[in-house]
């Protein structure tokens, strides 16, 4: 499993707390430690209190992935159109995602698919493809079966689209701010097409360590 890194730093301000630390919420991207590519994911960016005038505290948390704890890899879209091409991603235990850098090569409708290669898809990464502004629709395939927090957030998705035969957990969180989607009650509504629960907080992460003891423990 990853483990969760979180740091604070003494930023100077100049007016109500506009300067930032550098990274954002969401942002996913390689960092090399001790001479090894780790993949980050930025849970958190937030304000935490003013040290003295004008210098405040920020903290950020991390999730980090060893080299062994993920691939990158290419994703195809579009499959069987003329706009086929293949997207880099990246697979972190299962779970895929985009990095920042590449969030805007993910257009219109994508389809997760359940292998990549001979590398097994079972969910959608937290924040995976936040604020992939030109995604419209995500398709889950059989045996995909999680999208962990923010995995869609901020996006441009419209429709979603789940498997008939096995329910897919998705975090309560996982469309937040998406504008185009249609306005529903997420315990009680299913607007989209097959087997799928919203859930979060302690019943999801139960569920997901679940998933992560059958599927990825040796």
């Amino acid at each position: 499993m990853p483990h969760v890194i979180t740091h604070t730093e003494e930023i100077e301000e100049y007016g109500y707390c506009q300067q930032r630390p550098e990274l954002r919420t969401g942002d996913k991207y390689l960092h090399k430690v001790d001479g090894k590519m780790r993949l980050r994911i930025v849970k958190s960016v937030h304000f935490d209190k003013y040290v003295w005038e004008r210098v405040a505290q920020w903290s950020t948390e991390i999730e980090e992935y060893t080299e062994d704890e993920y691939v990158l890899c290419k994703m195809p879209i579009h499959v069987g159109t003329l706009e086929q091409t293949q997207i880099p991603v990246f697979v972190a235990n299962g779970m895929v995602g985009v990095l920042t850098r590449d969030k805007d090569l993910i257009r219109g409708e994508m389809v997760i698919p359940s292998r990549i290669g001979n590398i097994v898809v079972k969910g959608v990464c937290p924040f995976g493809f936040y604020d992939c502004a030109n995604l419209t629709r995500a398709v889950f395939s059989p045996m995909v079966v999680i999208a962990c927090e923010k995995a869609f957030a901020r996006s441009g998705l419209k429709d979603m689209a789940f498997n008939e035969d096995v329910a897919v957990t998705v975090h309560i969180t996982a469309v937040d701010d998406c504008k185009e989607m249609p306005k529903f009650d997420r315990l009680f509504d299913f607007p989209f097409p097959g087997m799928y629960m919203f859930c979060g907080g302690e019943v999801f992460r139960k569920w997901e360590q679940k998933l992560h003891d059958l599927h990825f423990l040796n």
